[in-house]
C-alpha cells in the first residue's frame, strides 16, 4: 500500500510539473497570438471579432493553471487532503472550461468559404478606402506583416490612383521586390492557424488535466486511509 501511495504521490507531482510548464507554454501562446490579433484587429470581419477572445482566455487559463500546479505540489508534499480535494476539484473545473474554449475555437470559423467571403469583404472596404489615414495604417500593416499585395494579387492596385503603394515591397525605398500574393488567403490562413493551434493546444491539456484530477482524488483517498488505520 505505502509503495503504490508513493507511487500514486510520484504521479501527480510529475503531473504538476507538466501543468507548471504547459501553464507557462499556454501563457506564452495566448500572448503571441494576442499581439497577432491586436495588430490585425481592424481587418477582421465584424461578425468573427470574437475570436479574439481566444488569446485571451488562453492567458487567462495558462496563468491560472500555472497557479494552481504550486497548489497540488504542495499538498502532494504536505499530504493534504484538503489541498488534494480542492485541487482536483479546481482542476475539473478549468477542464470544463478549456473544453468550452477548444469547441469554441473550432467552431467560430464554422465554415471557410464563408468565413473568407466576409474576409474578403473588410478587406475590400479597407482597400478601396485607402485614401482615408485609418484605412492606409491597416492596409500597410497587412502587406508589410504578411508579405502580400492587393486583396488577391498586385493587379488590385492598378487601377487606382495611388499606384502600388511601398508597402507592397520588400524593400519600399528602392521598390524592389514585389509581393506577388495577394493578403486575402495569407490572412484568413494565419487565423485559422492561431484560432486552431490555441484550441489543440488546449483541448491536449485538457485530456492531461483529467488525469492529474483522478491520481490526486486517489492519492487523497490513500491518505485517508492510512490515517484510518493508524487511528484506529
Amino acid at each position: 500500500m505505502v509503495c503504490g501511495e508513493a507511487i500514486v504521490k510520484l504521479i501527480v507531482f510529475s503531473v504538476n510539473t507538466v501543468f507548471s510548464l504547459a501553464g507557462l507554454g499556454l501563457l506564452a501562446t495566448g500572448v503571441l497570438y494576442k499581439l497577432h490579433f491586436n495588430s490585425v484587429t481592424d481587418a477582421i470581419p465584424q461578425d468573427y471579432q470574437d475570436i479574439e477572445i481566444a488569446p485571451t482566455l488562453s492567458i487567462i487559463i495558462g496563468t491560472i493553471i500555472f497557479i494552481i500546479a504550486f497548489l497540488g505540489c504542495y499538498g502532494t508534499v504536505r499530504e493534504s487532503t484538503c489541498l488534494l480535494n480542492w485541487y482536483a476539484v479546481i482542476l475539473l473545473v478549468i477542464f470544463l472550461s478549456q473544453i468550452a474554449v477548444g469547441v469554441f475555437a473550432f467552431l467560430e470559423i464554422r465554415s471557410e468559404s464563408s468565413f473568407k467571403s466576409a474576409v474578403k469583404g473588410t478587406l475590400q472596404q479597407a482597400f478601396n478606402g485607402y485614401d482615408k489615414e485609418s484605412n492606409k495604417e491597416i492596409v500597410n500593416l497587412l502587406q508589410e506583416k504578411f508579405k502580400c499585395c492587393g486583396v488577391e494579387g498586385p493587379n488590385d492596385w492598378l487601377s487606382k490612383p495611388t499606384g502600388i503603394p511601398p508597402s507592397c515591397y520588400s524593400d519600399q525605398t528602392k521598390r524592389t521586390d514585389l509581393h506577388t500574393d495577394g493578403c486575402l488567403n495569407k490572412f484568413v490562413d494565419f487565423l485559422h492557424h492561431s484560432v486552431r493551434t490555441i484550441g489543440i493546444v488546449v483541448l491536449t491539456l485538457s485530456a492531461i488535466e483529467v488525469v492529474g484530477a483522478i491520481f490526486s482524488l486517489c492519492l487523497s483517498s490513500s491518505i485517508k486511509n492510512r490515517e484510518r488505520r493508524f487511528r484506529y
